[in-house]
């Protein structure tokens, strides 16, 4: 098991534009496509912007086929784009988060979402606000990574 620690930091609502998917978890990143071809065809520019993914139900309870999320991105520069469908302009709420960063494979992301609201939230006291969705940060991508050295922030929101 990695060594890991949760972390308590208040955030600052995060404006984001984004593309919903649903189904499995683990190919959200044909949505990440859908939205890097939509902002490269409108010449958008995204350097130094942030990858986000967003979670809205828990898949240990929802069918896999029905579990919802989307693909987002946290421009570093302002656009004056319209935005269209399939992207929306998204905002996930700011305030108390619980943080924990995974190093490794993305296919060890569910046993890290699973020790986060099992022994890290346990470990920091908190409840989750289910109200809110969970959501990653892609601090760098397969990309620019070796599968071991990619790092995801995982973000809980608090009750």
């Amino acid at each position: 098991m990695p060594n890991r620690e949760a972390k308590l930091l208040t955030l600052e609502p995060m404006d984001l534009l984004a593309v919903s998917h649903v189904g499995p978890y683990m190919k959200i990143g044909d949505a990440f496509y859908t939205l890097a071809q939509w902002l490269s065809e409108r010449n958008v520019r995204t350097s130094g912007a942030k990858m986000v993914g967003i979670y809205y139900d828990d898949p240990n309870t929802v069918e896999e086929s029905k579990l919802r999320s989307k693909a987002a991105l946290r421009l570093a520069h302002e656009t004056d784009v319209e935005i269209v469908s399939p992207v929306e302009k998204f905002q996930l709420r700011g305030g108390e988060h619980a943080m924990v960063l995974h190093v490794g494979p993305y296919q060890g992301l569910q046993q890290a979402w699973m020790w986060f609201y099992n022994e890290g939230l346990q470990k920091l006291g908190r409840k989750p606000d289910f109200s809110a969705p969970s959501f990653e940060v892609y601090l760098n991508t397969p990309d620019e990574a070796a599968p071991e050295d990619l790092k995801t922030e995982l973000y809980i929101p608090l009750a």
